[in-house]
């Protein structure tokens, strides 16, 4: 039996659902009709470095260790991680071993390419498709271009939209799709493949660049604007539609097919990026100089606020850099880490504890001091309410070991916050000499550009031989997509994965025990391969322009 899975980056059942019965996604709900499908639960945090490493290990985050797509270290600096820097073997090696033949196209945290039984090219963790390892064996992305051009590795949306050329970003993203679906279809055709997996993050793009356009209850929302670019979502989400359609015309009639996302989407909001102005008014995290943050920041809101929208993105334009440094200055700079309890790092929802011998200037003793702080923290971020309607707006607060575990744990934040999705969130009220103006800035936000975020629930569809029709899965997660594969392709599942075999995806009667082993005797870590200082420059700037980093 062959195993294609197509991935999507980010998408939703939210939007794919009503699409399909409205009859604009053809495909899609062909295999609502005939297949199985539901939503797939993410990793805690939503973030794509943490899902698709758990997607392909089937492991937590706190085993695999990769939360984000970078890691902080004990001097509050960032040091970028790759598909080499985790511990988990990797889905394609297990079926290398077993004597199966693997595709694996674009994705994401697979850099650098591991030596396996067929091809790599990998993801969004790759300095680009000239750097060393993007490709197995190192040849094929050479051949690859010769007939395809050069490889497009990522569209850069954030900068041609930063720039005011949204319709350049458009037709950007249509060529990425369509060099693709070529190469992919091309892979498929010539090459022998028990298992091939390919990922899109086109969704992912244009949601994150695009979701202002169509959703009216965003705070960004401009009806004339969404006149003009409301439909770009859909319109991909229909070009995507299409790509699915000419895969299972592809695939012979024996293939089932999986399609999985990483987790969902929906608005972006800038309660993320004030955790630490909230920290700071609950006098948990102090600056050396306030004084001057707090002159910078009445500056800054007052632009925002009686600034005309044209007129900012003259500002932009002429002063391209200034945004973002203001920002960083706001959000980091002079930050007193002697006298800071806890921070965040001021992009999404999670608190550190700035803990004595852990962090270089820690100030938290460990035991009942730090015990103390978090029931403190998690009893007071339950209250948070939104700057505008006066709603509480968070679902859950969680503390690192009610949501990881595994020897990596403390990599992880120690608080993690979950917004509500109900309803619209427009920011903390925070109770500061900042909301005199206008509330707290944003630092790290970006609504000229990034105004989608990520939601925890993604999609999961399966379709073929021995799959039932028209069944609904309630409950599956994206550690359970390993294991499932594994047993459909009659592979014994390692013990230590944390996933569960979809059983119930299968026809009645027909026998399908799953085999378990208790260890693989491959190694843990794959080989690993240090960036080049310039490579680390590229992965930041392509991280800070998909709203990744500050």
């Amino acid at each position: 039996m062959r195993v294609f899975v197509l991935g999507l980056d980010g998408a939703t059942l939210d939007l794919i659902c009503p699409w399909a019965e409205q009859g604009k996604l053809p495909n899609f709900a062909k295999l609502i009709r005939r297949g199985v499908w539901g939503r797939l639960a993410s990793v805690p945090n939503m973030r794509s470095a943490a899902a698709w490493t758990s997607f392909m290990t089937g492991k937590n985050p706190g085993k695999h260790g990769l939360f984000e797509f970078y890691e902080h270290t004990p001097d509050y600096e960032t040091r970028f991680l790759r598909g080499g820097d985790r511990d988990g073997v990797t889905l394609w090696r297990l079926l290398s071993e077993a004597g199966k033949k693997v595709v694996v196209m674009n994705v994401p945290m697979t850099y650098p390419a591991e030596e396996v039984n067929g091809l790599v090219i990998t993801g969004l963790d790759a300095p680009g498709p000239e750097s060393r390892q993007f490709s197995y064996p190192p040849g094929l992305i050479r051949d690859i271009e010769k007939m395809f051009g050069r490889y497009i590795l990522e569209p850069g949306l954030t900068g041609l939209i930063a720039n005011g050329n949204i319709d350049g970003a458009v037709g950007k993203l249509n060529e990425e799709i369509d060099q693709k679906v070529r190469i992919c279809l091309h892979l498929m055709r010539e090459y022998d493949w028990d298992f091939f997996m390919v990922v899109f993050r086109s969704l992912d793009a244009v949601q994150h660049c695009f979701w202002k356009y169509m959703d009216s209850s965003h705070p960004q929302y401009d009806a004339s604007l969404a006149a003009k670019n409301g439909h770009v979502i859909m319109d991909f989400y229909k070009k995507i539609d299409d790509v699915v359609g000419t895969i299972l015309n592809t695939i012979s009639g024996n293939d089932v097919f999986l399609m999985m996302s990483d987790h969902g989407f929906g608005s972006k909001h800038p309660a993320n990026n004030q955790l630490n102005q909230w920290l700071s008014s609950k006098g948990l995290l102090r600056y050396i100089e306030q004084d001057a943050d707090s002159l910078l920041s009445r500056i800054y809101c007052l632009v925002e606020r009686k600034t005309s929208r044209s007129m900012k993105e003259k500002l932009v334009r002429c002063l391209p850099m200034l945004r973002d440094r203001i920002h960083s200055k706001l959000c980091f700079g002079g930050m007193d880490w002697s006298s800071t309890k806890a921070y965040s790092d001021g992009l999404f929802p999670n608190v550190w504890i700035n803990v004595k011998a852990r962090q270089r200037q820690g100030v938290v003793g460990p035991g009942k001091e730090y015990k103390a702080l978090v029931e403190y923290l998690k009893e007071n971020l339950l209250e948070l309410r939104d700057l505008i309607s006066n709603e509480k707006i968070v679902a859950n607060v969680f503390e690192r070991s009610e949501i990881y575990w595994g020897d990596k744990i403390q990599k992880a934040p120690d608080i993690l916050v979950r917004w509500r999705e109900d309803i619209p969130i427009h920011g903390i009220m925070i109770k500061t000499i900042r909301e005199e103006i206008s509330g707290p800035p944003l630092p790290g936000e970006d609504y000229r550009v990034i105004s989608g975020d990520h939601r925890f629930y993604g999609i999961f569809f399966a379709y073929g031989d021995n799959i039932k029709e028209g069944i609904q899965l309630e409950g599956p997660s994206i550690m359970d997509l390993t294991p499932t594969i594994l047993h459909l392709m009659s592979l014994p599942i390692p013990k230590d994965m944390d996933g569960k075999v979809l059983e119930q995806m299968f026809e009645e009667g027909i026998s399908r025990e799953p085999i378990f082993e208790e260890e693989t005797s491959l190694p843990s870590r794959p080989s690993r391969s240090s960036y080049s200082s310039d490579e680390e420059e590229c992965i930041r700037e392509r991280l800070r322009g998909l709203g990744y980093l500050e």
